[in-house]
């Protein structure tokens, strides 16, 4: 039930998710230094104790929210390519699909990590770390083995390895960000950048494959 003032009450259990999904638009727009309680109540149309009732200010308020976000595109990941399943082209097309999916249907999350994952600090940062860390890993999946015998030459293409799986991140994840409303990618035709961010991933995982293995 409504108070007199037309906010809503503070006690009502599912009002901390609410207050959550508020975060989230107001962060995505304005940025964490510029955002304030007040915005948050404003848009979750709760008065400002209904806030502090549930959270202790506007930073653990930006963790939720990100840890939402993160938490949402992991499930998108996973579902697409169970760790269970080996990494394969058709396994990496997938993810790129659903990811790419994801931002088109939460617009507001995808915002939130577009203007979060280049100004991350502390407990974000963290968070951020962890979220690229797992997926890195994942995307191991899609390139083939060291081969190579010589310490040397395996140090080599390690490192060639962690770059590709970087630039991989980068190309699946970061583009499909930019592209959000609002970011410098949101202009160009939606269908054109996915297609082009699959084929610059089939050609990443091609190039590995087709690198001659080191001598021992």
């Amino acid at each position: 039930m409504a108070t007199t003032n037309g906010k809503q009450p503070a006690h009502r259990p599912s009002r901390r998710q609410h207050i959550i999904s508020a975060a989230v638009r107001v962060f995505g727009r304005n940025g964490f230094a510029e955002t304030s309680v007040q915005d948050i109540a404003d848009e979750a149309q709760v008065v400002p104790t209904a806030v502090y009732y549930h959270f202790a200010g506007k930073e653990e308020l930006l963790e939720l929210a990100m840890r939402l976000v993160f938490d949402q595109l992991n499930a998108v990941v996973e579902t697409a390519r169970p760790d269970t399943e080996p990494g394969d082209a058709a396994g990496l097309l997938r993810v790129i699909d659903a990811v790419w999916d994801w931002v088109e249907k939460n617009p507001d999350e995808a915002r939130l990590y577009q203007v979060q994952m280049a100004s991350a600090n502390g407990n974000i940062k963290l968070l951020r770390d962890e979220f690229e860390e797992r997926h890195i890993q994942r995307a191991y999946d899609y390139l083939p083995e060291n081969t190579t015998r010589s310490p040397r030459a395996a140090k080599s293409r390690h490192a060639s390895q962690a770059l590709a799986v970087r630039t991989l991140i980068t190309t699946t994840i970061l583009v499909t960000a930019l592209r959000a409303e609002g970011g410098p990618l949101s202009e160009l035709p939606s269908e054109s950048l996915q297609e082009a961010v699959r084929s610059v991933s089939l050609r990443i995982v091609a190039a590995r494959q087709e690198a001659p293995a080191a001598s021992a």
